[in-house]
């Protein structure tokens, strides 16, 4: 349940980091389910890069669907003073018949997808939209976007993709630059372009 005028993203990228806890494997999972995506390892990839690595924010709750970032059955409260009563009631309706989602395999294009993927993020730097930092980032997160060392031909499940989101995060934290990213921006509220 969300509100009207909700501002909604994946920023993590923004203070140096990578969706972590499932952000990435969910947003692959309904990007690859979602009506009119193409099939293939590579085009939810891309979408979902573009969205992330740049820290896209929807503007309202309906643009965050368009997004994925809430799922079509999400629903949306156009009175801030009921979202509360109204989550509060959407989760108590499905709490009777909950079956926990069965995890579902993804397609993911593997070293060849994640190049592209660099090769990207590299021009976006040679243009002078990308600072060095971006770059380290952006590989990251094209590592947990195309499956790792994974094959196109052979599926990737989501505890494949959970792990590279925690090595990748934890390998992130742990640079000097996202440490700077954070710091300023818990500082001053502001990104830090390093």
């Amino acid at each position: 349940q969300a509100h009207a005028e909700s501002y909604i993203g994946l920023v993590e990228c923004g203070v140096g980091l990578l969706p972590g806890w499932g952000g990435c494997k969910e947003m692959l999972t309904r990007w690859q389910n979602a009506k009119g995506m193409p099939k293939g390892p590579m085009p939810a990839t891309s979408k979902v890069f573009e969205l992330v690595s740049v820290a896209t924010v929807s503007k309202s709750a309906a643009e965050a669907k368009e997004y994925l970032f809430l799922r079509e059955t999400d629903g949306i409260t156009m009175n801030r003073d009921r979202l509360l009563a109204d989550a509060k009631a959407k989760a108590l309706a499905l709490v009777e018949n909950y079956v926990p989602p069965k995890p579902k395999d993804l397609t993911l294009p593997g070293p060849s997808g994640k190049t592209a993927l660099v090769m990207a993020a590299e021009s976006f730097h040679k243009r002078g939209m990308a600072t060095k930092h971006d770059l380290v980032v952006a590989g990251a997160l094209a590592e947990v976007l195309s499956g790792g060392k994974a094959d196109h031909i052979e599926p990737v499940t989501e505890a494949q993709v959970l792990e590279l989101e925690r090595a990748n995060f934890m390998r992130l934290i742990k640079t000097n630059a996202t440490l700077a990213r954070i710091e300023h921006t818990l500082e001053t509220g502001r990104p830090l372009r390093n």
